[in-house]
């Protein structure tokens, strides 16, 4: 009896499909409902399947025993009934296998649907990523290359520098050992023509007194031009020295006072001399055309690793000044002089700020020292 209603019960009973992998929650819920579905009917089949054997065994036995007054046995037309339930009982299992059978294969179809636009959208995900290494390492060679473009333009610009201050003072020799001693030589010529003023008449009296006073003008222009160009001073006695000397004659020919604050600094490397008094000379040149002052301030100080210097004026600075982010006030365009000290202060490691504010404008200016030049 059990071993047949065992049989019976797992007879329409489909095998189960082994669950794909990422079955989306729609497949999920198809298969839970199916195999509710096929409990269901197969609990139902095997409780009317029970209860017609039983009562078959039961029938049996008293007609065996010879009971008295037992039930009499079961008729063929109770029989057949009882066939045909159990036939309406098995049918209806079976349709709800199919049932279930379908809807496992519904659900089959859409986890492999569903693993499909997993492998597409993966897919996409690694060419995504290869595209975004690709772009990254692009990005990264161009970081490189704008990184060495950089270091070229810096030694080019250095290059440059050096070889403008080079040029400065082959002219500076060429106009002191050339033009002003032949100057020299014709203000000494015009010398002895003038001893001999009796023989003029006053018209070429006139005319050598005025060609003498133009070759003193040209002497002293040359002589000047020559010293602006390099300083002898700056290779004799140093910044500080040449400092001073570029400030007075700035004050005669601009009537700009400027006051001088020189420390003890000693003798520095011959390029950080030469870039440090350039940015004097810029600076300077900078206060006499914009600042519209009357004063202007040097100061020049060490302290334990660098030097350090300031030009300050009480002028009205750069007009054409913008309001950064922060709220401090910068120049629209820097001119091509700022730039040019910018860069001959960087190639020593140094910084230079220029600061425009309503008091005025101030260039600070920082070179590193015992730093080994390039």
């Amino acid at each position: 009896m059990k071993s047949s209603h065992s049989g019976r019960s797992s007879q329409g009973s489909p095998r189960k499909a082994p669950k794909p992998p990422g079955v989306p929650r729609a497949g999920r819920d198809r298969r839970a409902s199916a195999n509710a579905l096929v409990d269901r009917e197969r609990a139902v089949v095997a409780r009317e399947a029970s209860a017609l054997l039983r009562e078959a065994a039961l029938a049996r036995h008293a007609t065996a025993l010879g009971v008295h007054g037992a039930t009499a046995p079961p008729s063929s037309t109770e029989i057949g009934r009882l066939m045909d339930r159990m036939r309406e009982a098995n049918e209806r299992l079976t349709i709800a296998a199919v049932r279930a059978q379908d809807l496992l294969d519904e659900a089959n179809d859409e986890a492999a649907q569903a693993k499909r636009e997993l492998d597409e959208v993966l897919s996409e995900l690694r060419d995504a990523n290869e595209r975004l290494a690709a772009a990254a390492t692009h990005a990264h060679t161009m970081a490189v290359e704008a990184g060495q473009r950089e270091e070229k333009y810096r030694q080019l610009s250095s290059r440059l520098l050096t070889l403008q201050d080079d040029e400065r003072r082959r002219l500076a020799l060429d106009l002191h050992d050339s033009t002003a001693q032949q100057l020299a030589a014709l203000l000494m010529n015009l010398d002895m023509v003038t001893s001999a003023r009796k023989a003029l008449d006053p018209r070429s009296w006139q005319a050598l007194a005025e060609s003498r006073s133009l070759a003193e003008e040209c002497c002293r222009e040359v002589r000047t031009l020559s010293y602006l160009l390099h300083p002898p001073l700056l290779d004799v006695t140093g910044l500080v020295s040449a400092v001073r000397w570029y400030a007075e004659g700035f004050s005669q020919r601009s009537g700009i006072d400027v006051a001088l604050d020189l420390g003890e600094i000693g003798r520095l490397p011959q390029p950080i001399e030469t870039a440090l008094f350039r940015v004097v000379q810029e600076s300077l040149t900078n206060v006499h055309r914009h600042a519209s002052t009357t004063t202007a301030t040097i100061r020049l100080t060490t302290t334990t690793d660098a030097i350090v210097l300031e030009i300050q004026d009480q002028g009205r600075g750069l007009q054409d000044l913008h309001i950064r982010d922060d709220g401090a006030r910068a120049a629209a365009t820097l001119g091509v002089g700022i730039q040019g000290m910018r860069e001959r202060i960087r190639q020593f490691g140094g910084n230079i700020a220029v600061e425009f504010t309503d008091l005025g404008t101030t260039v600070r200016v920082w070179v590193p020292l015992n730093r080994e030049l390039s």
